[in-house]
Order: structure tokens, then sequence, then C-alpha cells
């Protein structure tokens, strides 16, 4: 994979996970070699909670649902992430690498 194309670096956001985790951070958003959105989150402020909350969201074998005021007002088409990479320091940091990921894509298929 080639790096993605950047269009926002590291802008104070508030995102929200799952549609109820309220988090700060530091969001660059780009463009991947495959058509989707890159997004790099610093986590910033955690609390010991925090970062189990992360640690527990990250470690979900599904897509995050994903919101901000970034997003919202850029009108980027993201719903819904999938986390690529991490890095996690004792120091209550976190760093996500994402791609975006559309739901919808699937509903087609009939898994079983």
């Amino acid at each position: 994979m080639n790096e993605p194309v950047i269009t926002q670096k590291k802008v104070l956001d508030t995102i929200q996970l799952e549609g109820q985790y309220n988090f700060s951070v530091y969001t660059t958003i780009g463009l991947a070699d495959s058509g989707d959105f890159y997004l790099e989150l610093e986590f910033t402020n955690l609390t010991v909670d925090d970062f189990k909350i992360l640690a527990h969201l990250r470690k979900q074998q599904k897509h995050l649902q994903i919101s901000s005021k970034l997003i919202d007002t850029e009108k980027y088409n993201i719903t819904h992430i999938v986390v690529t990479n991490f890095t996690e320091s004792n120091m209550l940091q976190i760093t996500w690498k994402c791609l975006s990921d559309d739901p919808n894509m699937y509903s087609d298929l009939n898994l079983k």
C-alpha cells in the first residue's frame, strides 16, 4: 500500500465511537490508494477507563461506528472504520490507523 494522500493533518476534534463513547483526538484524514478514507486518530487526555474502553473496542472483530464534527463539517463519507494498526503506551497514549468501511457493502451477503 502506498502512503495515503493527506487532506487534513492533526486537526483537534471530538469523535464519538459506537454512538456512545466520546474522545478528544488529533485527526489526520486522507485517501488511501484503495479508494477508502485513511484516518489516523491520536487520542488525547485519556483516563485509565478510556484506555480500557479503547483497547476493548480495538479488539472487536468488526467495523466501528464513528462520527465527529470534522467529518460532518467537511462532509466526508465516513460512518464506520476498521483499525488496521495501533500503538499504545503505558503513558495512556493511543494512536489508531484506520480505513473507512461501508457496512452497507455487506448487507447483500448471506453469511451462515
